[in-house]
């Protein structure tokens, strides 16, 4: 009788530890992995300050896996000032996905800002941004820039895997 007891009472207990870690695994899932990003990107401004809060701001999260190496393009397709025309690229050390169809406004990065480094470059109207990221472990990056004040701006971005 207590074997019975005692086996009754292990298998209640294996079954509520399986279906803890089931549902902790339903709830929490891991990193989705990366994806090729292919989109356009339209907006404007009357300043070009994060600090202004209503200030239309473009983001491209993503992330690289260990080992990956990731090539991230910024072409200006119609930029205020023509060829003159730029904006200043800006990162985040980190996934930030806040926004919809990859815009926000400056005041829904507030809480970041301060982690968010300038990336010592542009995009201009004559030359796109190119870049490189990843390495030996995984990483997480957020690009922002804010669309430049004199009219409508639209960007091409594309994420493609080396």
């Amino acid at each position: 009788m207590n074997r019975l007891i005692g086996t009754m009472v292990a298998i209640v207990v294996v079954i509520c530890v399986l279906t803890a870690f089931l549902t902790q695994s339903s709830i929490a899932p891991p990193d989705a992995e990366q994806k090729e990003l292919d989109f356009s990107v339209s907006g404007k401004n009357d300043c070009l300050r994060f600090l202004n809060p209503d200030v239309q701001t473009v983001y491209i999260p993503f992330r690289t896996g260990a080992n990956e190496l990731w090539q991230l393009t910024i072409n200006a397709t119609v930029m205020p000032g023509g060829a003159n025309g730029s904006t200043d690229l800006y990162i985040y050390r980190g996934y930030w996905d806040k926004g919809a169809d990859h815009k926000c406004v400056s005041k829904d990065v507030y809480s970041i800002l301060a982690d968010i480094e300038s990336a010592n470059t542009s995009v201009t109207g004559s030359t796109p941004y190119s870049g490189t990221f990843g390495g030996p472990s995984p990483e997480s990056y957020t690009v922002f820039f804010i669309f430049p004040p004199g009219g409508e701006a639209t960007f091409h971005i594309t994420l493609k895997r080396l």
